[in-house]
C-alpha cells in the first residue's frame, strides 16, 4: 500500500525527494536517459522505503535490479520527451503528500502502469483502457495538482488536444476543465462536512491557489458559501 509509514519524518523525506526531482528535471532537459534512469530508481527507492514495509523494500529492490535494463529501454523508446516523465514524477510526489491515503495509492498504481499503457498504444494492441476513462481516473486522482489539459490529452490519453476535448465532452457531458473543477468542489464539500479545517486550507487542499476563486466557484455550484454549506450540514 502506497502511503507514509506512521511516524515517518515527512519533512526530511520531502526534502530528499525534492532534491531528487530537481536533478531529474535537469537530466530530463539534457535528455540523459541513463543518468535519469539511475536517479529515477533512487526516487522510487525513497518512496518505497517511506512506506515502512521491509518486505516491500526488499521485493522492490530485487525486481528493480532484475528489470533495470528493460525499464531503461522502455524509457528510451516510449518516452521521447523525458520532461513528460519528469512531470509524472512531480505529480506522483504531490499525490504522496496528500492527506488522503487513497490518492497516494491510486497515483502509484497509475504511475506504474504508465509504461505498459505506452507500450500497448505504440504497438496498436488492445490495451483495454479507454482514453477518456483513463483521463477521468487521472484527473480524479490528481485533482489537487496543477493540471494542464493539453498535457493530460497528450501524455495520459495520447490524443490531440482538440480530439481529447471533443471526445471527453461527448462521453462525460462536460469539458475537461469543468470536470476537474467539479471534482475539486465535490471533494471540498466532503471536507467541509467531515472536518473543521478552515476554508482557505480546504481550498488549497483541493487544488485552488486562490481562496476567493474557490468561494466563487463553490457558490456557483452549490448556491451558497462554503461556511454556510458547512453550517447546513452541522
Amino acid at each position: 500500500m502506497a502511503r507514509w509509514r506512521t511516524g515517518v519524518d515527512r519533512v526530511a523525506v520531502g526534502k530528499q525527494l525534492n532534491s531528487i526531482l530537481e536533478q531529474l528535471k535537469s537530466l530530463a532537459s539534457q535528455g540523459d536517459y541513463p543518468a535519469f534512469h539511475q536517479m529515477d530508481q533512487q526516487f522510487h527507492r525513497v518512496l518505497v522505503d517511506a512506506a515502512g514495509l521491509p518486505s516491500l523494500s526488499k521485493s522492490w529492490g530485487l525486481v528493480a535490479a532484475d528489470l533495470s535494463e528493460w525499464i531503461l529501454e522502455v524509457k528510451e523508446v516510449y518516452w521521447p520527451n523525458l520532461m513528460a516523465l519528469y512531470q509524472e514524477h512531480v505529480l506522483l510526489f504531490e499525490a504522496w503528500k496528500s492527506e488522503d491515503g487513497w490518492v497516494a495509492e491510486e497515483a502509484t498504481h497509475q504511475h506504474l502502469e504508465a509504461g505498459w499503457y505506452r507500450i500497448a498504444v505504440a504497438s496498436g494492441q488492445d490495451h483495454g483502457i479507454d482514453p477518456v476513462e483513463r483521463a477521468v481516473a487521472f484527473i480524479s486522482t490528481h485533482f489537487s495538482s496543477h493540471l494542464e489539459m493539453e498535457w493530460v490529452a497528450r501524455h495520459v490519453s495520447f490524443l490531440s488536444t482538440s480530439h481529447f476535448n471533443r471526445l471527453f465532452r461527448e462521453r462525460t457531458g462536460e469539458a475537461p476543465y469543468r470536470f476537474l473543477r467539479n471534482v475539486r468542489l465535490d471533494h471540498a464539500a466532503q471536507l467541509l462536512r467531515s472536518g473543521p479545517d478552515a476554508v482557505a486550507m480546504i481550498a488549497q487542499r483541493v487544488g485552488y491557489r486562490n481562496a476567493s476563486h474557490f468561494v466563487r466557484d463553490f457558490r456557483a455550484k452549490f448556491g451558497t458559501t462554503p461556511l454556510a454549506y458547512r453550517r447546513q450540514g452541522a
